[in-house]
């Protein structure tokens, strides 16, 4: 138990580094680190413990984010049972990789336009669409060879 408290604690940093409130970590831990499937609303608030009103607006902000989804329970029309939305995350990080692949062409955009007063910054942008060139043709390759369904 106390491992897996630690997990959702390393999961709150990390989420937090990406600028999301530490709670948004503690509950994508808390379906990554369990089995289960679905988990109600209270499951998730005594899970990660947090309150009531946190753990609304984090849900929401995830739900936003593609990570998490729901269905409503068959057993109590009103209960809704939240999950990894996998085919979310997928979609998610495709928008992420389109996002760079338009500010990659803003560079470009940018560097035509500019005179040659600071040689520095120009190779400094030169360098950056060299890069993303790299990191954009291996992120393709492995977005087909893992999340291509």
């Amino acid at each position: 138990m106390k491992e897996k408290h630690e997990l959702l604690i390393n999961f709150a940093k990390a989420y937090e580094l990406d600028g999301l409130p530490p709670l948004t970590g503690k509950i994508m831990g808390l379906f990554y680190v369990s089995d289960q499937k679905y988990f109600s609303f209270e499951e998730i608030m005594e899970q990660v413990g947090a309150s009531k009103g946190a753990v609304s607006k984090t849900l929401k902000l995830l739900q936003n984010l593609k990570r998490i989804s729901f269905v409503v329970s068959k057993e109590h029309s009103r209960k809704r049972l939240f999950y990894l939305d996998t085919n979310g995350i997928k979609h998610f990080i495709r928008m992420v990789i389109s996002n760079y692949r338009e500010q990659d062409l803003l560079l470009k955009t940018c560097l035509d336009m500019r005179s040659n007063e600071n040689l520095e910054l120009n190779k400094f942008i030169e360098n950056s669409i060299a890069f993303n060139a790299d990191v954009l043709a291996v992120v393709d390759e492995k977005m087909e060879k893992y999340f291509n369904n």
